[in-house]
């Protein structure tokens, strides 16, 4: 007999069969002639943004001013590093391409004079442009000292302390856009008879109670074949007032109760 068990967004199926004589149980005929019928599936509220901060930069954490579980606005500091260095740096290479861009507009005024030859002034030109390159390279080392929120969000959790220093690439803290959340299900894919983009329904929270209003929002690209169940996603018509990413429920369709 055939067992349907529907946990957390997934459907696992248990099927007991003979397979060498082909006989199945009658309701098993009956799921397979009519099938998966399912009014209420379970789903997982997820963030549509989320990110895994990372240095760019190998350098001394200056502070980091926001804890996990810190809200922060878009454009406010999640990471600052002591870059003395890099400043110094980039003020070397601003006094090199001064230097050279000197050097590049006085042979200008030389060869209009006939005192210089072309060759001289397009080597002065090259000299000016490697330079500004090098200027703006280390100019943007600079602006990395500093990461800024791409979004208004939370952080989810910080990998490093204060006052460490760091090499580039290294995890420095992971957030999450807490104002933008949707709801992963896994539905049963004869569900596509009738389930569009924008179909209404609710979905009831386990962790508060609270029943919301949604919208399906995406519907997945492919059928997974065994379990013959589709992916889709949904948005929140209400307020998302302390409802959190990882917190899961279950999805009421009107639609699928009606067929």
């Amino acid at each position: 007999m055939n067992r349907l068990y529907i946990k957390a967004g997934v459907f696992i199926f248990f099927l007991t069969q003979n397979f060498s004589t082909g006989v199945f149980a009658e309701d098993d005929v009956e799921l397979f002639s009519n099938g998966i019928v399912a009014d209420n599936v379970r789903g997982l509220i997820k963030p549509v943004e989320k990110a895994v901060i990372s240095s760019e930069i190998s350098a001394r954490i200056k502070r980091i001013p926001n804890k996990p579980g810190d809200a922060f606005k878009k454009g406010d500091a999640l990471v600052e590093f002591d870059c003395s260095f890099y400043r110094a740096d980039l003020a070397s290479a601003e006094a090199e391409y001064k230097s050279r861009k000197n050097v590049y507009e006085n042979n200008k005024q030389l060869l209009a004079l006939n005192a210089i030859s072309d060759i001289d002034v397009s080597i002065s030109q090259a000299d000016m442009e490697v330079a500004r390159a090098d200027r703006t390279m280390r100019a943007i080392r600079v602006n990395q000292c500093k990461i800024n929120a791409p979004y208004n969000g939370r952080v989810i959790e910080v990998s490093v302390n204060e006052h460490e220093t760091v090499p580039a690439d290294k995890e420095l803290l992971s957030i999450l856009n807490d104002s933008l959340l949707e709801i992963e299900l896994i539905v049963p894919s004869n569900w596509l008879n009738w389930l569009k983009a924008g179909e209404a329904f609710s979905f009831q929270i386990d962790e508060t109670g609270k029943t919301l209003d949604a919208k399906v929002s995406k519907i997945g690209a492919v059928v997974d074949p065994v379990s013959q169940t589709i992916k889709l996603n949904g948005r929140f018509d209400d307020t998302l007032d302390g409802v959190l990413s990882g917190m899961s429920g279950t999805a009421m369709f009107s639609q699928s109760a009606d067929r």
